[in-house]
């Protein structure tokens, strides 16, 4: 993958990570944290094309760890309710914080989302 450089020629690091957890059985937790960006899009999408897959029912996205989504980020969450449609799974996302919800907001992207403040919240909710 490549990084950005700065303008000194130094490669930027961007943080990012995404663990995925199962909750119980078909219900899986994908936990994202830091930049969403150009230069992490590709693991992000990896990390969600993974979960959002037979034979999971449920799909949580927490994003209460991101701390800058761009358009690259927006196109993730899009591409991951595009899957979980495709295959008959439920979507939510869990702990959107301003880094998140202002770009969902700012797109009108927020309204097709089912959002909770938790996963606890969510799995009670939808199941």
């Amino acid at each position: 993958m490549n990084q950005p450089e700065s303008q000194d020629g130094e490669l930027i690091r961007t943080a990012f990570d995404a663990v995925t957890e199962e909750l119980r059985p078909g219900v899986l937790l994908v936990r994202l944290s830091g930049e969403i960006d150009i230069a992490t899009t590709d693991f992000a999408s990896e990390s969600i094309r993974a979960a959002v897959a037979p034979p999971a029912r449920l799909v949580l996205i927490d994003v209460s760890a991101v701390t800058f989504c761009s358009s690259a980020g927006l196109g993730n969450l899009v591409e991951a309710r595009r899957l979980a449609g495709q295959h008959g799974i439920v979507l939510a996302l869990v702990g959107v914080g301003r880094p998140v919800d202002r770009p969902l907001a700012v797109t009108g992207l927020g309204q097709q989302f089912q959002i909770f403040s938790s996963a606890e919240e969510a799995v009670t909710a939808l199941l």
